[in-house]
C-alpha cells in the first residue's frame, strides 16, 4: 500500500529534498510524463496516527517551499504504483490546469469567534474586503462554549503573506499559514477515495475490453 502526499510537476530539485518520515525508506516518486506523486510504502491496514499526521505536514511544508504542490488529503492511499500512475495519466489535463492556476499561490487560514449577534456573512464580507484574497472559502461551526466559529481559507500570492497578515492585524482574528492550497484544489483531489475508485473502475473496464 502507498501513502500519497502530493502531486507536482516533475522537478529534480523537489525529488532530491530530504523529507523526514517515520520510515528509513523515505519518500518515493511515481512518475507519469511531466507529473510526479510523492508516496511512501506502508504496511497494508496502516491506520492514521498523530505521528503520521506530523509526518504528512512536514513533507508538505518542505515541498511547498520549493514548488507548487497539490496536496492529497491526509491518509490517502493507493494499492500500487500502477494505480497512482493511472490517476496522473487520466487526470493530467486537470492536474496541469490546477498547477498553473496555483503557481506561486498559498493558502492562509482565518479563525473568528462569533458572538451570538454577529452575522457570519457580514463578517466574511468585512474580512474579505480587508485582505482582498484571490479566492475565498468559509464555513461556520457551532462553538460548544457558546456562539459560533467562523473558519475561512484565503488563496493569496505566497510572496504577499506578510502583507496579508498586516492587513488583518486590526481585526480580532486568528491567522495561520502560508500552507498548501487545500481548499482550492480540484474536487477529485479533495475526495481521495473516489479518485482511487475511479482508477480501479478504469482498470476493470480495460480488463473487460
Amino acid at each position: 500500500m502507498l501513502y500519497c502526499y502530493f502531486i507536482a510537476r516533475s522537478d529534480p530539485e523537489v525529488e532530491r529534498l530530504s523529507f523526514r518520515t517515520l520510515s528509513a525508506a523515505g519518500v518515493d516518486f511515481v512518475r507519469e510524463q511531466d507529473l510526479v506523486a510523492a508516496t511512501r510504502r506502508v504496511p497494508p491496514g496502516t491506520r492514521s496516527t498523530p505521528e503520521l499526521m506530523l509526518e504528512y505536514n512536514a513533507v508538505l511544508t518542505a515541498a511547498s517551499k520549493r514548488a507548487t504542490v497539490l496536496p492529497l488529503r491526509f491518509g490517502s492511499s493507493f494499492r500500487s504504483e500502477t494505480t497512482v500512475a493511472r490517476l496522473l495519466a487520466d487526470r493530467r489535463p486537470e492536474l496541469l490546469h490546477a498547477l498553473d492556476r496555483l503557481e506561486g499561490k498559498a493558502e492562509m487560514s482565518v479563525r473568528v469567534r462569533l458572538k451570538s449577534e454577529d452575522s457570519a456573512n457580514a463578517r466574511v464580507a468585512e474580512i474579505n474586503e480587508t485582505c482582498r484574497p484571490l479566492d475565498s472559502w468559509f464555513e461556520v461551526q457551532e462553538n460548544p462554549a457558546g456562539g459560533s466559529i467562523l473558519e475561512m481559507a484565503h488563496l493569496i500570492e505566497r510572496r504577499s503573506a506578510e502583507e496579508y497578515r498586516q492587513r488583518l492585524e486590526p481585526q480580532a482574528v486568528e491567522v495561520s499559514g502560508p500552507r498548501p492550497p487545500f481548499h482550492f484544489l480540484p474536487q477529485f483531489l479533495r475526495m481521495p477515495v473516489r479518485a482511487e475508485r475511479s482508477a480501479r473502475r478504469s482498470e476493470a473496464s480495460s480488463r473487460a475490453g
